[in-house]
């Protein structure tokens, strides 16, 4: 088993027997920043709703459009990135989609009418669609097995840094706005592109906001290597050896290379279409069970309608942007305890364990609302839920989807199974404005605690434990059950 030592000699470059920790960490951080602007632009749009809303007269399914305009196109993203990924590499496809969402940041920010901002809200939906495909696929892809559940695991902490630093961002600019909007002397606050930008129209600023972490993403993606497996797989196998050697050390990188030919070679005659057949039906099934129920959960809403159920629940607009910060500092600190657990408990017991208690949340925020419990209780179970949620359903899915699929498709699988993610969210989004228009609020959490029965079904009969596993393994699991099988 491969081990890390502390010397910097080897943590910078390695040796023959040991890998650099350090740049191990170093690389899967920078892949994992995706997560980052995922989670940003997740929650960056629930504190422009109130503003675009009123500012351009929507109606409800107007409002589901644009929010959920932007979950379409990344589902669009994610199915794209998969044949990107394997034609020109998973770097490439990190830099298409930082550049992408650094893009729609620019023009969302500066956007002249609702038609403008939904076009710009697509072109960054492409971005992150790609990101969230591509992300997970090059941890897994680069990470040790005995580290790999952890490290694909930081995509959904950056996720939730993301989110904690675009609602505090968000806070500071609405606050800013309300303290300019109330002093005597506005003109000398500042500029007039100012006092548009930022306080009369002070969503554009929310939006530009987010153009800070995009150019981040975009110069430290510029120094991660390329895939070793890709390089194996597209016949440079003595660049992928270096790679190899730098992570994991002289002895066992030449050992994970012969695997990973030898994998190549066992599946030579698979195909994308073998997804849909016997050969490979069942890994398919339980990536995309697992997927589009952990979604269709209700997560999504929390963080993309957050604002306005606080509102409901008896909150301001500033109040419930100021509770919604603890949401997302809850889900931060979930997702740093699912970094510990991932690797240790494992997938199937960590995912199971998570889907319980959002099931059990949901009842309770349900009851809450049934019978007019407002202001902070809701909060308190909502984050509940959200905890619930980050430890387990949020990471465990991208670590799952990550590394059961065969070397020679796995892009254009990911690419599928996490088109089902988006295409399950944009849903989901789009129809809850006018599923909260038109029943109560109760009603719409007790469906989401029954969505989630299904999950536990999934996981007791279809999941398997895949901790500690190669890739490799993992893949020759699946391809000898079903030869047994049929």
């Amino acid at each position: 088993m491969n081990k890390f030592k502390n010397e910097s000699s080897d943590a910078t470059h390695g040796s023959a027997t040991h890998g650099s920790a350090a740049y191990l960490w170093f690389i899967c951080m920078v892949a994992a920043c995706g997560g980052l602007l995922f989670g940003y632009d997740a929650v960056v749009v629930s504190g422009t709703n109130s503003q675009v809303e009123a500012q351009f007269n929507f109606s409800p399914w107007q409002l589901g459009i644009y929010v959920s305009c932007v979950l379409w196109a990344c589902a669009v993203g994610a199915a794209a990135g998969g044949p990107i990924a394997d034609k020109s590499g998973r770097r490439t496809t990190l830099l298409i989609a930082a550049v992408l969402i650094f893009i729609s940041a620019m023009w969302s920010s500066f956007a002249g009418g609702p038609e403008a901002l939904i076009l710009a809200r697509l072109v960054g939906g492409l971005g992150i669609g790609m990101a969230t495909m591509v992300c997970p696929l090059y941890i897994s892809e680069v990470s040790p097995e005995e580290h790999r559940g952890k490290m694909v695991t930081l995509f959904q902490l950056t996720i939730t840094i993301g989110i904690v630093m675009c609602v505090f961002a968000n806070w500071g600019i609405f606050s800013y706005a309300e303290a300019s909007k109330e002093s005597v002397d506005t003109a000398s606050a500042g500029s007039d592109f100012l006092q548009w930008f930022a306080v009369d129209e002070n969503w554009r600023a929310m939006f530009f906001a987010e153009s800070l972490p995009g150019i981040l993403f975009l110069v430290c993606a510029s120094f991660v290597p390329e895939s070793p497996r890709w390089l194996v797989k597209r016949g440079n196998p003595d660049r992928a050896l270096k790679i190899l050697t730098r992570i994991n050390g002289a002895d066992r990188a030449a050992v994970i290379l012969n695997d990973i030919e030898s994998a190549l070679i066992d599946e030579k005659n698979i195909r994308f279409g073998d997804l849909f057949t016997r050969k490979l039906r069942m890994p398919l099934i339980l990536a995309v069970a697992i997927c589009v129920l952990s979604e269709a959960c209700g997560v999504s809403v929390v963080f993309y309608y957050g604002p306005q159920i606080l509102e409901d629940a008896g909150f301001g607009l500033g109040g419930s942007l100021g509770g919604f910060g603890t949401i997302a500092i809850v889900h931060f600190v979930a997702a740093m305890l699912a970094l510990a657990l991932v690797d240790s408990i494992g997938r199937r017991k960590l995912i199971a364990f998570g889907a319980i208690g959002s099931m059990l949340s949901h009842v309770l925020i349900g009851t809450l609302f049934y019978n007019g419990v407002m202001g902070w209780p809701i909060v308190l179970a909502i984050n509940l839920f959200i905890a619930f949620f980050a430890c387990s359903l949020g990471p465990v899915k991208f670590v799952i989807v990550s590394e059961i699929f065969p070397n020679r498709i796995r892009e254009h699988a990911i690419a599928l199974s996490t088109f089902c993610i988006w295409i399950t969210s944009a849903a989901v989004n789009m129809v809850f404005p006018v599923m909260q228009a038109n029943m109560e609020t109760a009603t719409i959490f007790y469906l989401y605690a029954g969505e989630l029965v299904l999950l536990l079904l999934v996981i007791k009969f279809l999941m398997p434990e895949t901790k500690g596993r190669t890739i490799e393994e993992i893949e020759r699991s699946w391809l000898n059950h079903e030869s047994a099988s049929g």
